[in-house]
C-alpha cells in the first residue's frame, strides 16, 4: 500500500507542477515574485543616476543627443530587468526536468492544485501545452521584470539617492496590492501584479484587466521618459 502511494505521488508530480511558478505555498517563490521590482532594478536603472552625478554623462553628451542617450539608457534598463528575472524562473523549471518527469499535469489527479479559470490564465494551455504556458509565464513575469527596472529607471530621474530609487519599484508593488484589498474591482479581479504575474496566483485574473495594467505602466513610463528625461539632465 505505501509502495503504490510513493508511487501515485511520484507520477503526479512533474516540472509543470513543482516549478516556482506554480507553487503558490512555497514561502522561497513569495518571495522572489513579490521582490522582482527590486530584483529587477538592482543591475541598470539607476545607471543614468549615477552618471548623470559622476559627471560622466557630460561627456557623453559630446557624442550624442541628449534624447538618444536617454533612450540608450531605457533601453538597457529594460533589457536588464527582462534578463535578471528570466534567468533564475528558467533554471529553475529546467533543472526539475532532472529529478521529475515530464508528464502533463492531470485535471483530476493534479486537483491540489487548484488550477482554475478564476486564478489561472489559459488553463486549457496549461492542460494540453504545460510547457509552453510555463514559458509564456516566464516571458510575462520577466517583461514585468523590465517594466518595473523602467519603472525605477524614471524615478531615477527626480530621486537622487540610489538606494530609495531602486526601492520605487517595490514600493509600488505594494501600493497597488494595499489598494487592492482596499478598493476592489468586480468579481474581485486582481490587478495587482504579485497577484497575476505568476503562472497560477492567489487572487482572480482576467486577462483584460492584466493587460490593461501592463500597458498603463508600460505608457506611464514612456511617457516620463519623454517629459522628465530632459528635466532629470538639466537638474
Amino acid at each position: 500500500m505505501v509502495s503504490k502511494t510513493v508511487s501515485a505521488n511520484i507520477w503526479s508530480e512533474s516540472p509543470y507542477t513543482s516549478w516556482i511558478g506554480i507553487d503558490g505555498f512555497n514561502f522561497s517563490a513569495i518571495i522572489f515574485f513579490f521582490l522582482i521590482p527590486f530584483i529587477a532594478s538592482i543591475p541598470c536603472s539607476t545607471l543614468l543616476r549615477q552618471d548623470i552625478n559622476n559627471r560622466f554623462f557630460i561627456q557623453l553628451k559630446i557624442r550624442k543627443s541628449i534624447n538618444n542617450i536617454i533612450w540608450s539608457y531605457a533601453s538597457i534598463a529594460f533589457i536588464f530587468g527582462f534578463i535578471v528575472i528570466s534567468i533564475p524562473l528558467l533554471i529553475n523549471l529546467t533543472l526539475l526536468f532532472a529529478f521529475l518527469p515530464n508528464v502533463k499535469p492531470d485535471d483530476l489527479i493534479n486537483l491540489n492544485l487548484l488550477i482554475i479559470h478564476k486564478n489561472t490564465l489559459f488553463v486549457s494551455l496549461y492542460y494540453n501545452h504545460p510547457l509552453i504556458h510555463a514559458i509564456l509565464s516566464i516571458l510575462f513575469a520577466s517583461i514585468w521584470g523590465g517594466l518595473f527596472s523602467l519603472f525605477t529607471f524614471t524615478c531615477s530621474f527626480f530621486i537622487k539617492n540610489k538606494f530609495v530609487a531602486l526601492c520605487s519599484g517595490l514600493v509600488l508593488q505594494i501600493v497597488l496590492f494595499i489598494c487592492e484589498v482596499c478598493i476592489k474591482l468586480p468579481d474581485s479581479i486582481s490587478y495587482a501584479p504579485f497577484n497575476f504575474i505568476k503562472e497560477t496566483n492567489g487572487a482572480d485574473v482576467n486577462i483584460y484587466i492584466t493587460g490593461m495594467v501592463t500597458i498603463l505602466l508600460f505608457l506611464y513610463c514612456i511617457v516620463m521618459i519623454i517629459c522628465g528625461g530632459k528635466r532629470s539632465v538639466i537638474l
